[in-house]
């Protein structure tokens, strides 16, 4: 129930009331404004404004980038262009540009080719641009006369599209002042006038789906819109772009180079364990280090390139997350998925097709030295056995022994 009040011209203007509209359990997040760089969320926590926001070509990343969000109208209003990329706007850290919202017509305006609605969810007031579609020109009797001409169709076929149809041309008739509507589109500016330009558009029966939206939109804003929910690794690589040109050098050169270093040391010596302290310590990883000056990243270039190894499937972490063992014929790990496949492959369910990779990765897995191996770890085992004909590939995912 929203209380209203009645202007001059008889038009009911919406004011929402707290005390009828939710309850103290559902009362929406109250965002406070503080001054221009800080504002406070329930009067709880203060926020800095967030400046350092994430370059332009990751905005694809943000989740709010590629969906419709569903914000107060007010929030809609106030979001901050961005300058960078046409048609974006920002809420906080987030990228945003197509917008959900539920709300009721309080301005109604028709046109040639579209219809300009003025929608309100009592925070605030939005106009949305509805286009009509080519059926507006169309008389009942041409759209009857359309639906008799397909004669071919079957009867459930020709009531489907006859209910279309007409739906459609109710559409066309545009919705009067007092309805609730379902607009999804994109932010756009005509005439220095924020606008949102409709995608889609529909009129809502049931009036308790605008106290629904209003219900969902403060968890929304709490869990989504008020956080960082950026994957870690971005966050990551974010924050050591804005660190200095040292940094991105050892991200864009350096490790790679290093990484070359180590692989070619690894297949000529065929270490069993390394770790950063013993690599640290070879001539041609010092003399890299100190040659392009990164005796102060020099453990976190060396980790990178380890972490590249690992992904690769050459080496991994074992228990203790400071040694890594690396991947060779004849290796622990080798010896442990060949002892799986002995085990497994003369069981009925195994023995005509062979074991599942992921089977094999679980049974690796369950072993304590070998919990936190990766995939791509036991797919290099799995290559090496094959190349070495100690078992085939029956299929893209399933192993089996030569001999069992």
């Amino acid at each position: 129930m929203i209380c209203t009040e009645v202007c001059t011209n008889n038009i009911p203007i919406r004011q929402p009331c707290t005390c009828c509209l939710f309850d103290q359990a559902t009362k929406p997040t109250v965002i406070t404004r503080m001054s221009g760089n800080e504002f406070e969320v329930d009067g709880n926590k203060k926020f800095k404004s967030l400046n350092e926001r994430i370059p332009a070509d990751l905005c694809g990343l943000d989740f709010t980038f590629h969906t419709f969000n569903k914000m107060y109208i007010q929030d809609i209003i106030n979001l901050e262009a961005c300058n960078v990329i046409p048609g974006m706007y920002w809420y906080k850290k987030h990228p945003i540009y197509k917008v959900d919202i539920i709300g009721i017509v309080v301005k109604r305006q028709e046109n040639v080719k579209c219809f300009v609605y003025g929608v309100d969810d009592g925070t605030g007031v939005i106009t949305c641009c509805c286009w009509k579609n080519r059926m507006k020109n169309q008389s009942p009797e041409e759209m009857e006369h359309l639906i008799k001409g397909g004669s071919k169709l079957p009867k459930v076929l020709k009531e489907k599209v006859s209910a279309i149809m007409m739906s459609q041309s109710k559409m066309n008739e545009g919705y009067s002042l007092g309805d609730l509507v379902h607009i999804r589109g994109k932010i756009r500016i005509f005439r220095e006038v924020r606008e949102v330009m409709a995608s889609y558009h529909n009129k809502l029966e049931d009036p308790n789906m605008e106290l629904v939206r209003m219900a969902e939109l403060p968890g929304l804003y709490r869990t989504s819109y008020d956080v960082d929910t950026l994957p870690k690794k971005v966050l990551e690589e974010i924050t050591e772009m804005s660190q200095g040109n040292n940094v991105k050098r050892c991200q864009r050169e350096v490790v790679p180079e290093l990484k070359r270093l180590l692989l070619t040391y690894l297949e000529e010596h065929q270490p069993d364990e390394i770790n950063i302290k013993y690599i640290s310590s070879l001539p041609q990883v010092t003399e890299l280090l100190e040659k392009d000056g990164l005796s102060i990243e020099r453990e976190t270039a060396l980790q990178k390139a380890l972490g590249n190894l690992e992904e690769e499937g050459w080496i991994f972490t074992k228990e203790n997350h400071l040694v890594y063992e690396v991947i060779k014929p004849d290796c622990p790990l080798e010896n442990l998925i060949m002892d799986i496949l002995k085990r497994d492959c003369v069981k009925e369910k195994y023995q005509d097709e062979g074991c599942q990779f992921m089977h094999i990765v679980k049974e690796v897995r369950n072993t304590q030295k070998y919990s936190a191996v990766q995939n791509t770890c036991i797919l290099t085992c799995l290559n090496n056995l094959e190349y070495r004909s100690d078992l085939i590939r029956t299929s893209f995912y399933k192993y089996i022994l030569c001999t069992v």
